[in-house]
């Protein structure tokens, strides 16, 4: 309410006017200083200062509104979590550690396991509970929870709508990605249209493998096979690589356990950036999990910022990952500076008794994409606040951590802090190639869930009516893009979608729009030049990371690669052909 309040100040506007509007100022301010206005005038008159008072007060009233139903909906999924309750026999595939400490709960006389809709509860589950009952069970169960969010969602809706049109735009998407790289809603719809019918073979391909598995499974029992739904993906999946690519992801998380991996990490990232980066003993922190860390230049004696990693689960704690900034760094009136901080929230399984907080593989590239943003933060240098660090266009904010995730996928980065937790041996080369044999030959299918969230985003926001289904859309779009459904049961996975309840309302397909920058910054300067190449490391840092918002980012990255940016690299790193 209070920055709504702010960003409704008519006098501030005026005093914002002034300067804009005067064209030998303008010229006279820095390229930063200019920038930082021409944000702020945009700031104001998308928040309807242009507007008279009458239509004004409708739109401050809209907009409190859709803020209230905002955070009831995130904070919904970060406190409702699923709950059900498991016999061991039903939980028959799980690996042991996955029942070490597990809660037990009596029901009926029998005792049973505690299984919840926490990442590292509900995501061993679904790939490895050998019972379809099991999955399908957690699965509803973690797809009925929050209700509550679907009239909120459905408000939300109907209300950015009203909100777009009171300012004189024909959607919410025209009004959201005006902003942004894309600009026009037309041009993201026009990128995921063209992608889903280029992955449409490779996801077909995949699909008809774990069907056919599945098929294979129900013929041994003697069963009749009855379908393939969104709970047997993960299962399926993991047997396929099994089988094909002998990846077994018991055996390769045994090598990524969560401290050394972290630290690895932190290496790779300090040299290629030029930083220097230190664990803080005894930290004033939030809780016993958190850790804290000191960020310098790594050949002078200057400070740069600190950041936490929170990265295990607890109650109410935020469901997913992300990285938030706590403090954005900043020029001082008396030239010093205020230097920013930020916090990496994440859901990474807990040690056991039997061994350290071990990570799958797919947590490892979490772990590196989101260290990318708490160095987006660290490392950006900007003279204004409202331009530091993540505050760039909504569209790019994920480059810079997507191109990162290649160093989890990267032999000689691997070889650095993938060790077994026990024996201190480093991961095979044989096992290293399996890994990236397989993500080569599933990387396409792998973008349709990414492009399903994006088109049915777009779906909901890119309308003239506020009256569409959100709940129906969203299970209809699944089942068309996806081919994979819930059958005849009832869920509505989109009152947990949270990425619909802020930022990245009609933003999602930034997700793949900027992967298409990261791939061609990874492939033409990092591939090209050496992933420990300290000099391209520091142009990165110093056209990407370093300027934040105080520019545009396709300044940044025809600066880094030389040229303007090119969808070639995406697409063969899915595996695409390029026309």
């Amino acid at each position: 309410e209070f920055e709504i309040e702010c960003s409704t100040r008519e006098d501030v506007y005026k005093a914002v006017r002034a300067v804009f509007d005067n064209e030998q100022e303008m010229a006279s301010l820095s390229p930063e200083d200019r920038h930082l206005v021409e944000r702020i005038e945009r700031g104001y008159r998308r928040q309807g200062l242009l507007l008279p008072p009458e239509k004004r007060e409708q739109l401050n009233a809209v907009r409190k509104r859709i803020s209230d139903l905002e955070i009831a909906f995130k904070r919904c999924v970060n406190e409702e979590d699923a709950r059900v309750l498991f016999t061991r026999e039903e939980l028959e595939g799980l690996p042991e550690d996955y029942f070490d400490g597990r809660e037990m709960e009596d029901d009926g006389g029998v005792s049973k396991y505690v299984v919840t809709s926490k990442y590292p509860d509900y995501f061993p589950l679904m790939a490895y509970a050998t019972r379809e009952a099991t999955r399908k069970a957690m699965e509803v169960a973690a797809g009925s929870r929050c209700p509550d969010n679907i009239p909120r969602l459905q408000e939300l809706v109907s209300l950015r709508l009203e909100m777009a049109t009171l300012l004189g735009y024909r959607t919410y998407s025209e009004y959201a990605m005006e902003i942004l790289m894309a600009k026009r809603p037309k041009d993201a719809i026009a990128m995921e249209t063209d992608l889903l019918a280029r992955l449409a073979g490779p996801a077909s391909e995949k699909l008809d493998e774990l069907v056919a598995l599945k098929r294979s499974d129900a013929e041994l029992a003697g069963e009749e096979y009855e379908g393939f739904y969104v709970w047997d993906t993960a299962y399926y999946g993991r047997r396929v690589s099994e089988q094909k690519h002998d990846i077994r992801g018991e055996e390769i998380k045994q090598y990524f356990p969560l401290d050394k991996a972290t630290r690895g990490m932190l290496d790779i990232y300090q040299k290629m950036l030029g930083l220097r980066i230190e664990q803080v003993d005894n930290p004033p922190v939030w809780h016993p999990d958190v850790a804290m860390y000191e960020v310098w230049e790594a050949y002078e004696d200057t400070f740069v910022g600190h950041f936490y990693l929170d990265l295990h689960p607890r109650q109410g704690k935020y469901n997913h990952t992300a990285v938030l900034p706590i403090r954005f760094g900043c020029e001082l009136p008396d030239g010093s500076r205020e230097y920013p901080a930020a916090a990496m929230v994440a859901n990474f399984t807990h040690a056991t008794s039997a061994a350290p907080a071990l990570l799958p593989h797919g947590d490892v590239v979490t772990l590196m994409h989101e260290l990318g943003h708490v160095f987006h933060n660290m490392c950006a240098h900007t003279k204004w606040k409202r331009l530091h660090g993540l505050q760039v266009e909504r569209d790019f904010v994920e480059a810079p951590s997507q191109m990162l995730e290649n160093w989890a996928w990267e032999p000689a980065s691997l070889r650095k802090f993938a060790a077994h937790h026990s024996t201190g041996e480093p991961m095979p080369d044989e096992m290293i190639a399996k890994l990236i044999t397989a993500k080569n030959a599933g990387a396409g299918a792998n973008c349709v869930s990414q492009v399903f969230l994006g088109m049915y985003d777009l779906a909901i926001h890119n309308t003239t009516s506020g009256g569409i289904d959100v709940d129906k859309m969203f299970n209809d779009m699944r089942d068309q893009i996806t081919n994979l459904g819930t059958g005849s049961v009832e869920t509505h996975r989109v009152a947990t979608f949270s990425h619909t309840a802020g930022d990245y309302s009609s933003r999602y397909y930034g997700y793949m729009w900027s992967r298409v920058y990261s791939m061609d910054m990874y492939a033409s300067r990092f591939k090209k030049d050496g992933v420990d190449n300290a000099a391209t490391g520091m142009d990165y840092r110093r056209e990407i990371l370093r300027p934040g918002g105080s520019r545009d980012a396709m300044e940044g990255l025809v600066r880094f690669l030389g040229r303007k940016p090119d969808n070639k690299a995406f697409l063969e790193s899915i595996g695409l052909r390029v026309d």
